[in-house]
């Protein structure tokens, strides 16, 4: 019926003149019928013609265009427009751009499929199941006038109108791919226990998965493979072991088996030819296996879940989560694909205006730039140094062959002859390093599968031989870390802080003291070669300063110190990775490096890489600096960076992401800093400390010796026992105390006694010297070791500034909301805390204002996802406000009922707690319901009360500084920066507004200004920028200028020095007519930008 139907349509339209709208919104609404699906909708209904997009442009300017059709959730449709002198593949190529553009501009997410419709002709058709629809040439073209003799294509736009989800593969994918390694884990688990060595296990295993993958995509006809093993389980398992080798050396070398010519594999998965014997349950597993639909294999998952199954130790986390692969293409994409697009934009904007003169010899020259586009495509170079199984590695070929299947297509299309060839991208272009040998192994063959997986899909030929080649391109070596050889230095062992040995007075696990770890030196070390790269992405592991001598132990970690000695000494591993990246951006040609990192890279320790960096001209081009990410060393949700480099940036984009990874937001700037921030410089500003805020804060103190703890019951024994022992028994607070509720902790603090004066207390010195003294004689730290009664990190300086307060304020270092309490004078603060030596209420209430912590949060790092108040940015360079004595008394009179309002709640509800009040204010401020839990907290502890003084003291602090109030976030930071520069030249004259004076004048008030010049940022007389040679290279610079800004052609002429005027109108109209820009009312043109 449906083919009798398209029959009728074809034959309506064959002789009509095809128009722009009203024709085809006739044709679509006959196409509807033949196809049996319901026709558009009026106008609100989200299946419609002439549906409105909102479409606001960079300058603000805000305009309504309209999608010809859109259903939403399936597709938007665009019709061709007729105009006169046109070709019809310009005129569909720029309603792709359009289209492609108007899409970014909708309420909710794009459409599965995009449709350009050529009416009564062609409709091509784009999908974004790989995650973007990709460029003009990736379409599949429809032929509307032989629809009625191919069902396959009626039956996909059947499926674009009622069910598109039916096409999305990465379901089935995902589905087929954890099917598969499930059992090849339980196969695995069956040889071992049978007593096959681990290795041989895995290269059994590894041979296994590339024969029956060759079997299903036509690499291996007939099924040899299955057809063995459905013998051996049938009739006799021994079997299986002569068949099976004898296979794998007829692949290996190109001979026959079973009667058949074999392609040559080659490679050396079967180079080694050995079948194990297996039972009739292993091969059972191996059976399903081999049942199962390798075509759909997910490359970016199974090299996972492959690595699981062959390592015993990770085996236990095959179900565990694992990182999606749009996750991955988030990086890729504007690390490789988006250079590498603009440059095929250029070039197809160049081969048009030859196609367009008609001339024989300028089609002969288009075909030849896109040929040299290709070639281009097949030099290039990639390079995971921390390859791992290959996801980053096969997700960068995978899109760079999607390009190069567009550039196959567009000489097609230009030639009218099918393009038969046999040398293109392929796994020989991309490069790894990985230290552990079966991640590298798993590699390699993720690569060949992709491969072969593409060339199924888009070729007609076997691909040439040998199938799998010896590419050497994956190396199995340290990556951050060369040496010439390892010796152990018995003179530099240390104790080994592992509990191993009961202590026969506290019955608890301490060191042994007569164990070591061995020092081991790395003689030679130096920085490790990489091969020379056009790209570099990955991501490296993640470990911080403490971790990486754990792991590594002291004599690698010192080498890689020696060996980096330019960087930071605790600047976390994956640092190490980061700067070779940007090496290499900066003096090796490396276009642009793309890298995972943990989010801490925003710390100080940190950012002073990325400012160096930054000195040789390697910038952050891209950044997202908060992002969820699976952590394949644990399996664990952790949150990331990610960042990419280039030389020179002339812009930057930042990119927020929601709690679930997906793009909320996206902003083009002028930089960003190496917090990863844009507008106000806090890093500058933080980089340099304000004397007036001297000598005032510190974190708590650092126990080293959970045996000074003691809980409220032995406490208070003690000091029924010995009134003296007031004066060493302290209460004791850490985060957890301030951010639920007192756990009751006392703590044993000697301060700086000698050993002669604390054994005045022998009851707490016997204590002290059971439960610290065995541990610390295992540390590395002499001090700690002979001085083992006093805390780890005492604190000389806080004890002194806290001397004579009755109360001091204190915050949570890392914490989800960023309050701030006065504290007791009495009690001790824990490490987790950062203390503010003042009891007065005014700084209270500054810091707890939203200014403050607007500051606090945006000049901080971040653990994880929670911020960290690191003093050395939110408090020493913080310009607090200089107010009347007015002013200061409303802002501590407000500070002290927030202060006794918080604690007379904690006291009334043992439910009530810190977090749990800020957690109601902030869904008080944004309005979200309160759960049961919520509104029981938000009634005891009057959170609407809370609130109030919240906002009171907001302005408040904003009056002090002579602010109106409120003001957008970026205005209070640039306000803030500004402030903060006038108060160090302030202090450079010897003008110091002193938070404590009478504290900090006798202390710090002769020490000289510091010698630090404040850096004030200047705009430089922007340059005209060189007018390149080639008209690719002159489109491609038109191209990345107006993304950057609008502008029009007597702008863009003056930007560029050599231009030529009708070049440059040349250029701007065929962008247009592609659809990649478009020009405004005013005569400005845009970029056309699919949007988050």
């Amino acid at each position: 019926m449906t083919a009798s139907l398209l029959r009728e349509l074809t034959t309506r339209w064959a002789t009509a003149r095809p128009g722009e709208r009203a024709n085809a919104q006739s044709y679509v609404i006959g196409l509807c019928q033949a196809l049996g699906v319901e026709p558009p909708r009026p106008a609100g209904s989200g299946y419609e013609f002439e549906y409105p997009i909102r479409v606001v442009s960079r300058d603000g300017t805000e305009t309504t265009n309209f999608i010809d059709l859109y259903k939403a959730h399936h597709f938007a449709l665009e019709a061709k427009d007729e105009a006169e002198g046109k070709s019809s593949d310009l005129l569909l190529r720029k309603a792709f751009g359009q289209l492609r553009g108007y899409v970014g501009h909708l309420p909710h997410e794009r459409p599965p499929y995009l449709l350009v419709l050529d009416v009564g002709r062609t409709l091509l058709v784009w999908d974004r199941w790989n995650g973007d629809y990709g460029g003009f040439n990736a379409a599949r073209r429809i032929d509307l006038r032989t629809l009625a003799d191919r069902p396959e294509d009626a039956e996909l736009l059947r499926d674009i109108w009622t069910d598109p989800a039916a096409r999305d593969p990465r379901s089935r994918a995902i589905a087929v791919t954890r099917e598969i390694a499930g059992r090849l884990g339980q196969l695995a688990v069956e040889l071992e226990r049978e007593g096959y060595e681990y290795e041989r296990v895995a290269r059994f295993i590894m041979r296994c998965v590339f024969t029956m993958f060759a079997e299903d995509v036509g690499l291996l006809p007939g099924e040899p493979f299955r057809r063995l093993l459905d013998e051996a389980a049938i009739e006799d398992p021994r079997e299986f072991v002569p068949l099976a080798a004898e296979l794998w050396r007829a692949m290996d070398r190109g001979e026959r088996f079973l009667l058949k010519k074999l392609l040559r594999f080659n490679g050396h998965f079967f180079r080694d030819a050995e079948a194990l014997p297996l039972s009739r349950n292993a091969l059972s597993f191996l059976l399903s296996a081999a049942e199962a639909d390798w075509q759909h294999v997910e490359p970016t998952i199974f090299g996972t879940l492959l690595t699981r199954a062959l390592d015993p130790v990770k085996r236990h986390r095959l179900g565990a989560e694992y990182t999606p692969r749009e996750f991955v293409e988030r990086l890729v994409r504007p690390t490789v694909e988006q250079p590498l697009r603009e440059r095929w934009t250029a070039v197809q904007a160049e081969v048009l205006q030859l196609r367009e003169s008609g001339r024989p010899k300028d089609r002969k020259e288009a075909e030849q730039r896109l040929r040299d586009f290709h070639e281009w495509l097949r030099s290039l170079r990639f390079l995971d140094p921390a390859c791992g199984s290959g996801n980053f590695l096969y997700v960068t070929m995978h899109l760079v062959k999607r390009i190069e299947l567009e550039v196959i297509r567009a000489l097609e299309e230009l030639t009218g002859a099918r393009e038969i060839r046999f040398v293109e991208v392929g796994p020989w272009q991309f490069h790894g390093i990985e230290v552990d040998t079966w991640p590298r192994e798993v590699a390699e063959l993720t690569l060949w599968i992709g491969f072969h997986q593409f060339w199924k899909a888009h070729h007609d030929v076997q691909p040439p031989e040998p199938i799998l080649q010896d590419t050497g391109t994956l190396e199995l070596r340290d990556a951050v870390l060369a040496w010439d050889e390892i010796v152990h230095v018995p003179e530099r062992d240390r104790p080994d802080p592992t509990p191993r040995l009961r202590h026969p007075v506290t019955g608890k696990l301490v060191p042994d003291p007569e164990a070591k770890l061995s020092y081991y030196e790395y003689r030679g070390a130096r920085p490790a070669e990489w091969p020379r790269a056009d790209f570099i992405l990955g991501n490296p592991p993640y470990m911080g300063e403490k971790r990486q001598r754990e792991v590594f132990g002291d004599g690698y970690v010192d080498a890689l110190r020696q060996a980096y000695s330019h960087l930071p000494d605790n600047a976390d591993y994956v640092l190490y990775w980061w700067y070779r990246a940007a090496e290499a951006v900066a003096t090796q040609g490396t276009m642009r490096a793309g890298l995972i990192t943990t989010n801490s890279i925003t710390q100080t320790k940190n950012r002073a890489i990325i400012d160096l960096a930054a000195d040789r001209g390697a910038r952050i081009a891209w950044a997202i600096p908060d992002h969820p990410w699976i952590d394949e060393a644990g399996s664990a949700a952790v949150r990331v960076a990610m960042t990419v480099i280039a030389k020179d940036p002339p812009d930057a984009t930042l990119v927020l992401v929601d709690s679930s990874g997906s793009p909320r937001y996206e902003r083009q700037v002028a930089r960003l800093h190496s917090d990863l921030t844009a507008g106000a410089d806090l890093v500058r500003a933080t980089a340099l400390p304000l004397r007036a805020n001297h000598g005032l804060s510190s974190q708590g103190f650092k126990l080293v010796g959970s045996g000074f703890l003691l809980d409220a019951e032995e406490a208070a024994r003690l000091l029924a026992a010995d009134p003296r022992h007031t004066q060493i028994l302290r209460e004791y607070r850490n985060g957890r105390d301030l951010a639920s509720r007192p756990r009751g902790v006392y703590v044993i603090d000697f301060g700086f006694r000698d050993e002669a004066e604390i054994r005045q207390f022998p009851v707490l010195f016997d204590l002290v010297r059971d439960r610290v003294k065995p541990q610390r004689e295992a540390t590395n730290d002499r001090l700690m070791r002979e001085k083992w009664w006093r805390f780890g990190r005492n604190r000389e300086e806080l004890r002194d500034a806290l001397t004579g307060l009755r109360r001091y304020i204190a915050t949570i270092e890392v914490s989800k909301h960023r309050f701030f309490t006065f504290l007791d004078s009495r009690i001790a603060a824990d490490g987790s805390l950062v203390c503010v030596a003042s009891d007065m209420a005014f700084h209270l209430g500054v810091l707890s204002s939203a200014i403050n912590v607007l500051w606090s949060l945006s000049a901080g790092g971040r653990l994880e996802d929670r911020p960290r108040y690191q003093k050395a940015l939110a408090f020493d360079p913080f310009p607090f406000p200089d107010p009347t004595d007015v002013q200061r008394g409303a802002i501590a009179d407000v500070a002290e009922t927030l202060d006794r309002h918080r604690k007379e709640a904690l006291a009334r509800d043992e439910k009530v707690t810190m977090t749990g009040m800020y957690n109601v204010l902030e869904k008080l401020r944004s309005g979200e319901p309160l759960t049961p839990a919520e509104r029981h907290i938000h009634e005891v502890a009057a959170c609407g009360v809370l609130l109030d003084l919240h906002e009171a003291l907001d302005r408040l602090v904003a009056e002090a500084y002579g602010w109106p109030w409120p003001l957008e976030r970026e205005e209070i930071l640039e306000r803030l920066v500004a402030l903060h520069d006038e108060r160090v030249e302030e202090e450079k004259r010897g003008h110091v507004r002193w938070l404590r004076p009478e504290y900090q004048i006798p202390r710090f008030g002769k020490e000289a200004a510091a010698p630090a010049e404040l850096e004030l940022a200047t705009v430089e007389e922007a340059q005209p920028e060189p007018w390149p040679s080639s008209a690719a290279d002159q489109i491609q610079a038109i191209q990345n200028l107006v993304t950057r800004v609008p502008c029009t052609l007597e702008d863009a002429f003056s930007h560029f020095a050599g231009a030529r005027r009708d070049l440059l109108a040349r250029h701007l109209e065929t962008l247009e007519l592609m659809g990649e820009v478009r020009r405004g009312a005013e005569g400005s043109y845009y970029a056309v930008r699919e949007g988050v």
